[in-house]
């Protein structure tokens, strides 16, 4: 059997353990600049080739030296193989055994794209300002330097740049030494980094300014670790507040489950112009988004200062979980981002416990998951990645969001301390070095005494997630468990994986039978036959529950009250998603809806959960017939709610932010809302709209986004304002109204105001591009724009969007995903199938894929509940 793997590597002849990289001669207006790499190399078989990677360099033979002990060695040829990221120097002589030293100098491009060594721009008091970083992961160190761009190809990093004078300069590690070189330049030398990937490599050069806190707990030289957060100058610091509070605590609570202190001598956090992510999580160095790590409590909107907790948290935990302990290939992603997402959110309910953050994960990282993964074209979390543009696409929320499901649910099922401490001995047994899932299961397996590779290797291995349907027969419960794909056409080879499945039953009493992995499971004399019972307490478990409607209607509903925000979520979602996939009917999740209307509270995830699903229904029944009669169903469930709220914030003198799920509450009723023609709603919005018109800061950041899209949805909604929304876009007002504002104008119903607003998705001088999907999604998804946004889609893709968004992959396949996916006919499926058929889809193929079955999914719905639907509405 070869050694050789199935995806596209380097020979495996040379290993590196130390590389020596110098940057210079920068040169931001011309974006260009020139590196020297020395390359320590252990000769693994003997060999007569050097294989590197690299991208958008320029290397020649003369620029290369090879070192073998004290022997030079003469280099016979150099073959380049661009499309594939890699050259190979042939040597004069075959070297079996010791060191080979390479040496090598090259011209780079400082990009502008968000990837490799590049360039971000923005405004200091009007004027135009630049700053550089990098951004490696997955595959772009070789954009910075020749390199063996693996994650299992682990070596130690020197780094010195020679920079500005008047800049800051910051890498993984302190700063070693600063020497002049000329009045106006300086080299920087950085400390030598632990042994890790090239991909989490990092530096970045500016006008930047600091706000320094520490750590309780002791670090490197027993002393508490400084945390600085970095920003540009100009304003940004006092944002920098909550970052800079909360890191110091998460790296101790951290340290603490992980049994391991946070390794290195410092930790920065930088706020980059520029970034295609919300974050990178460099060891040392973190970089963000500036709306993933700044926060004003003054202006910005109070979501974020949960989204800033949380991101803050999940890059932190990549610092042991990813830098520490790496996976050994891109295929097992997931065990970075899906642990990463899991234990950041346990971070952000230690901080916060008041945020119920849990309860909010079963709805937006859970269902999130559940949605893709019953997609034909979803696959598995553990899943073949050949090469380098195959790689970014697995960034999804399989990898991310399926991964901490699974693990939520096996946390839950051993319980969460046991379940950590077999995540302390994984990360112990496996630091500085690579390591895979099953050692991650071997870990927790011996710390826990049960089988865990065994039971989760089917949630990990295979491509999507079971459905249990649950019915009585006689005094028996009778389980039976199939794969569940949202579109419900199921074949028989699509259904042969058989889960193993926690059951969690919630008010369970005396019911001895924790899991199951039978295709059917019949419990006798089972005790709650006329009782309240639900299965999958908390919706930890990672599966759908279909009850027969006697159960429904006889041991759930009645207690509707009785269930937790995240059970009420469950039910609701998944009566949903059977409903799509015809395991249930439209009209049953309607009339499921109508009942429990009365009884929905204050819960703000069960409102969340429930606003999305009746958004999916919006948009697989959006013909001109039924769409109105669906608009005044949704209105009838928001009416009273959102009246009350406004009756109670328009009588109120001040607007109480301290209780945080109250305002995501409101703010959630009244966005709903203010898209359903409620009169006194749209009239609250527009007097909120004016005010500010007037005076910015009479209007709460919590109900900007409310306000702005109820305005631009409205069909009166003008040029004058129009503008002023945009220029919260171009010139913006605080941290997050770039975003908002973009989302808001996707609402718009104003024909006339189309076009100019669809023609700004093509000028990134006012829609950065790494913002355009803030517009695109829901242009696509609003039933006055969508077919306009499809057809400016076609017109433009060519010669503008995918030049503008395919030199960063990641951008497109996100476009891509996020937009294409709200159409709902067969004859726009045929469209999207005609219009790709001939062009080159590499990078973006599986969201393109997944689209297509998403489109398909809501024609095959429509085309089966439509009358339905339309009768019981009526």
């Amino acid at each position: 059997m070869s050694d050789q793997p199935y995806y596209e590597a380097l020979p495996a002849s040379l290993k590196p353990s130390r590389y020596h990289v110098s940057v210079f001669d920068i040169d931001i207006t011309k974006e260009s600049f020139k590196g020297k790499v020395t390359i320590e190399l252990d000769v693994v078989k003997p060999t007569q080739e050097l294989h590197l990677n690299y991208r958008d360099l320029t290397v020649t033979k003369e620029g290369i030296t090879v070192q073998h002990g004290e022997d030079v060695i003469a280099i016979e040829s150099i073959t380049e193989f661009k499309s594939k990221e890699y050259f190979f120097v042939k040597l004069e002589e075959t070297v079996s055994q010791g060191k080979l030293v390479v040496t090598l100098e090259y011209d780079g491009i400082i990009q502008t794209n968000m990837a490799g060594f590049y360039k971000s721009s923005y405004l200091e008091d009007g004027e135009e300002k630049f700053m550089l970083s990098t951004q490696f992961e997955a595959t772009d160190a070789r954009r910075a330097f020749p390199c063996l761009d693996e994650p299992s190809l682990k070596a130690t990093f020197v780094v010195d740049i020679t920079l500005n004078s008047q800049w800051t300069c910051l890498g993984n590690t302190p700063v070693a030494s600063t020497e002049s070189v000329s009045d106006d330049l300086q080299k920087v030398t950085f400390e030598e980094t632990p042994i890790m990937s090239t991909y989490l490599l990092a530096w970045a050069c500016g006008d930047f300014e600091y706000i320094e806190s520490f750590t309780k707990d002791t670090y490197h030289n027993d002393k508490p670790l400084p945390v600085r957060i970095y920003t540009t100058k100009g304003g940004y610091l006092a944002d920098a507040q909550l970052a800079s509070e909360i890191t110091p605590k998460i790296v101790d609570y951290f340290s603490q489950i992980f049994e391991i202190k946070y390794p290195l001598p410092k930790l920065d956090l930088l706020a980059v112009h520029s970034f295609s992510h919300n974050a990178m999580e460099n060891w040392g160095l973190i970089t963000y988004r500036s709306t993933a790590l700044l926060y004003s409590e003054a202006k910005s909107d109070p979501s974020y200062k949960q989204k800033v907790a949380y991101v803050v948290a999940h890059e932190l935990a990549h610092q042991w979980f990813g830098n520490l302990v790496t996976m050994k290939w891109w295929d097992e992603l997931w065990l970075n981002e899906g642990f990463a997402t899991w234990v950041g959110y346990a971070a952000v309910d230690y901080l916060f416990p008041e945020w119920d953050i849990f309860s909010g994960f079963v709805s937006e990282s859970l269902q999130q998951a559940l949605n893709l993964d019953g997609l034909r074209n979803s696959h598995p979390i553990e899943v073949p990645v050949i090469d380098a543009l195959d790689i970014d696409q697995v960034f999804d929320a399989i990898s991310y969001l399926k991964g901490a499901s699974t693990i939520l649910m096996i946390s839950n099922y051993l319980g969460r301390d046991l379940f950590l401490k077999g995540v302390a001995k994984y990360l112990n047994e496996n630091k500085y070095s690579n390591a895979t899932s099953h050692d991650l299961w071997s870990s927790i397996g011996e710390v826990s005494g049960k089988p865990i590779d065994q039971l989760m290797n089917s949630w990990i291995k295979k491509v999507g997630f079971p459905i249990v349907n649950v019915d009585v027969h006689e005094n028996s419960l009778v389980l039976t468990q199939s794969r569940f794909l949202n579109s419900g056409d199921l074949t028989t080879e699509e259904n042969e994986t058989k889960w193993w499945i926690p059951l969690n039953f919630v008010d369970g009493g005396d019911i001895t039978i924790d899991s199951f992995e039978s295709e059917t499971l019949i419990i006798d004399q089972f005790p709650l036959i006329d009782k309240y019972f639900k299965l999958n307490k908390d919706t930890s478990g990672v599966y759908r529950v279909n009850y027969s409607s006697a159960i429904l209607e006889k041991n759930i509903l009645p207690f509707f009250d009785k269930l937790s925000p995240r059970d009420k979520v469950g039910l609701i979602a998944d009566s949903a998603a059977t409903a799509i996939s015809g395991n249930n009917s439209t009209a049953e999740f309607l009339k499921l809806v109508r009942n429990i209307a009365g009884k929905l509270g204050n819960d703000y995830v069960v409102w969340l959960e429930l606003g999305k699903r009746l958004g999916d229904v919006a948009t697989a029944f959006s013909t001109s017939e039924i769409r109105p009669k669906v608009d005044a169903f949704i209105r009838a469930i928001y009416q009273d709610k959102a009246v009350e709220l406004v009756k109670e914030l328009a009588s109120s003198t001040t607007i109480d932010s301290a209780d945080f799920l109250k305002v995501k509450l409101r703010s959630e009723i009244l966005k709903h809302a203010g898209l359903l023609s409620i009169p006194e709603v749209e009239q609250y919005a527009q007097v909120l709209f004016e005010s500010w018109l007037k005076d910015p800061s009479t209007l709460h950041p919590s109900l900007r986004s409310f306000v702005f899209t109820t305005v631009a949805a409205s069909a009166k909604f003008t040029n004058a304002q129009f503008q002023s929304i945009l220029k919260e876009v171009t010139h913006p007002s605080s941290l997050d109204s770039r975003e908002i504002s973009l989302r808001a104008l996707g609402h718009i119903t104003n024909v006339e105001l189309l076009q100019p607003l669809l023609d700004l998705l093509t000028q990134p001088e006012v829609i950065p591009t790494m913002d355009s999907h803030f517009l695109g999604a829901p242009l696509s998804d609003n039933p006055v724009t969508r077919d306009a946004f499809l057809q400016f889609f076609f017109d433009n893709y060519d010669d503008k969007l995918y030049k503008l968004m395919s030199t960063n992959m990641v951008v497109l396949d996100r476009f891509v995903k996020m937009t294409l996916r709200n159409y709902q006919s067969e004859e726009v499926y045929n469209k999207v199938s005609d219009f790709f058929r001939n062009r080159d889809v590499h990078g973006f193929e599986r969201s393109l894929k997944q689209s297509l079955d998403n489109i398909k999914i809501n024609s095959t719905w429509f085309g089966r509940d439509g009358k339905a639907v339309d009768e019981y509405l009526s």
